[in-house]
């Protein structure tokens, strides 16, 4: 959640709840009910009722009380980027693609995504940050010190976490996390289907960072944090010596590294959420609104036009 907002004072609209919700408008982020519902409204505008939905709800749940350190062998995350809000979306947003692509394609179509597949997809992107999460005997870490290994760690997670659940025999696909690593790329010899899960995946984790509403505010506040312990950002010599240059530098990092992995590395499936919103991106243009009004404020300099005020969430009824 954030508050506050660069153009009006906040007592002109309640902004707080606005930047709970998703780029749509339609879904409280901050709500795992409403996402779950969200996530399954979407699979049954595919499947019908031929998919599990009580798998995704055990699903939801566990992901709930592992960013709660109530999940066994996890402890509480304690990333303030890389939260439980952008657990859920990713999923939601995965969900959405998924339907996307049925969407794109005529009745009968070899391509399509079989039921299992697509909550195999929803799941990996819910977890797809897990490894991100402490386990027991790390409690000394800042769970950010895990940003270079933690896609690694997600896959030995979600292979463990499947293998208990009637999605057992996909257990070994678990290593569709990978390609959400930003320096990892789809190996030639992936199967299309892997290709696809894997893009759609990995789209929906940049997908659902870029067009968060305090995406600006949030890579000033939490992102330069995380990236500071990993030796990249807050001294001289690093990539991101100050808040600023992260945020100036943000606009070539998205038309270059990210773009080129949404358009060509992902074979722009992202473009699939138009068909599932009838011909509207709301995603894209959320991107869009926040590059410009970044791209305004270091025209003019003026860093103090960012007041949202994001917060990370985790779970309310945590404290």
């Amino acid at each position: 959640m954030c508050s506050g907002t660069p153009q009006q004072p906040a007592a002109a609209i309640d902004y707080e709840r606005l930047a709970q919700r998703d780029p749509s408008g339609q879904v409280d982020l901050e709500d795992p009910a409403a996402v779950e519902a969200a996530i399954g409204a979407a699979l049954t505008a595919r499947y019908g009722d031929a998919w599990r939905r009580d798998l995704l709800a055990a699903a939801v749940g566990d992901a709930v009380a592992a960013y709660r350190g109530e999940y066994p062998g996890l402890l509480r995350c304690d990333t303030l980027y890389h939260d439980l809000r952008h657990a859920l979306e990713t999923g939601l947003t995965a969900a959405r693609l998924i339907d996307g692509h049925g969407r794109s394609l005529p009745p009968g179509s070899a391509g399509a995504i079989d039921a299992d597949h697509a909550l195999l997809t929803v799941l990996l992107a819910i977890f797809h940050d897990v490894g991100m999460l402490r386990r027991t005997d790390e409690a000394d870490l800042f769970g950010a010190t895990l940003t270079p290994i933690h896609e690694e760690r997600g896959v030995e997670f979600m292979t463990r976490y499947l293998a208990a659940t009637p999605l057992a025999p996909l257990a070994g696909r678990a290593y569709l996390i990978m390609p959400t690593k930003l320096v990892f790329h789809i190996p030639a010899d992936w199967p299309a289907e892997d290709r696809l899960l894997g893009s759609i995946i990995a789209s929906s984790d940049l997908l659902s960072q870029t067009a968060d509403r305090c995406y600006l505010e949030k890579c000033r506040d939490f992102l330069f944090i995380e990236f500071s312990a990993i030796g990249l950002a807050g001294a001289p010599d690093t990539p991101y010596p100050d808040r600023e240059t992260l945020l100036a530098k943000t606009p070539g990092f998205y038309s270059g590294l990210i773009r080129r992995r949404l358009d060509e590395e992902f074979g722009g499936v992202h473009r699939l959420m138009g068909e599932h919103f009838g011909g509207e991106n709301p995603y894209e243009a959320a991107i869009q609104r926040n590059l410009a009004y970044l791209n305004d404020i270091l025209a003019a300099k003026d860093f103090g036009r960012l007041r949202r005020r994001p917060h990370t969430y985790i779970d309310d009824a945590a404290g």
